[in-house]
């Protein structure tokens, strides 16, 4: 894997040419708003001033309304058509974004407006609790001649409460979601779950064990579960291990999840917020987040790459679409 070392290079050498674009297409952004307000502010008390003139001013309050109704209308085009523009949105996610996915791996393909389907996110059994509001972003897969075939991307999985009679939403899991369908079934079920989760925290989970582990500091943070202690012993491999554990290291606020049964693989890393969604109002010269957007997708191939075989070549045909 690459270093932060080599990403900062990269960034220097390639990416800064990128973000200036984008950065020179969010400036041009605002400067046409600023230009449509400067136009639109004069002119509706213009009109104010113009028909009150002409009707008398008796019509004065009513003319006010209607003025103001129109100059609300205009504001809600202005922030359709230049504010919430997707040319500024889609340039940042098609050449800085897809830059720093295409700098960790090549063999990925990356979709912005995307995400692992809510079915898919279900099928992992890593959560019990229902999901009524599901969205995410930032979609990549790749497909290996071997059969293998991955993808991942931002999700944000919410369950619906109820508390005092109101309904608000809570979070099932926010962060990267991933899934590897691998070439052959795998033996037995497993699933690792952040030490404070039980089994009954999973989806259908059936008929598991507790298992622990030679390493206790694992075992201090990590619980798991399984049907087999063949599986255990084939897949919590002591490189899995070791990366479940440099990464609590790294983020002791954020959790793992894994799980594996028949030919898939999940793994989750949550996340505090939006890994990097960029805002026409702020700056995108914020290289530390960039960096830690690439130090998420880098740990996150880390930890796929000693829990599945991706070492094989990606098809040579055109890219095929994700399922």
């Amino acid at each position: 894997m690459k270093t932060l070392n080599e990403f900062r290079q990269f960034f220097s050498e390639q990416l800064s040419r990128e973000l200036a674009a984008a950065e020179s297409a969010r400036k041009g952004t605002i400067t046409r708003a600023i230009v449509v307000w400067v136009v639109a502010v004069p002119m509706a008390a213009l009109a104010i001033w113009a028909t009150s003139s002409w009707m008398g001013k008796e019509y004065l309050v009513p003319l006010i309304i209607l003025n103001a109704l129109i100059f609300f209308f205009l504001a809600y085009m202005l922030w359709r058509e230049i504010l919430s523009s997707r040319k500024f949105y889609n340039l940042f996610k098609g050449r800085v974004i897809e830059g720093i996915v295409r700098f960790v791996d090549e063999r990925l393909h990356y979709i912005p407006h995307r995400y692992i389907s809510a079915s898919t996110f279900v099928k992992s059994r890593l959560f019990g609790k229902p999901v009524h509001k599901y969205e995410g972003d930032d979609y990549c897969f790749l497909q290996l001649e071997n059969g293998s075939f991955l993808e991942f991307s931002e999700v944000h999985a919410l369950t619906q409460v109820r508390e005092g009679g109101q309904k608000r939403y809570e979070p099932v899991f926010e962060g990267l979601f991933s899934h590897v369908r691998c070439p052959e079934a795998r033996v037995g079920d497993i699933y690792i779950l952040p030490k404070g989760l039980s089994e009954a925290d999973l989806y259908q989970p059936g008929r598991l064990q507790t298992f622990t582990t030679e390493n206790t500091a694992f075992d201090q943070h990590f619980t798991v579960y399984a049907n087999s202690g063949a599986a255990v012993r084939r897949y919590l491999t002591p490189e899995l291990i070791r990366g479940f554990m440099e990464f609590r290291e790294r983020h002791p606020d954020r959790m793992i999840y894994y799980a594996s049964h028949g030919s898939e693989v999940y793994l989750g890393l949550t996340a505090p917020s939006h890994l990097f969604e960029p805002n026409v109002w702020e700056s995108l010269g914020d290289v530390k987040s960039l960096e830690q957007f690439f130090l998420d997708l880098s740990e996150l191939m880390s930890l796929l790459h000693v829990a599945a075989d991706l070492s094989g070549e990606p098809v040579k045909t055109e890219a095929p679409q994700p399922a």
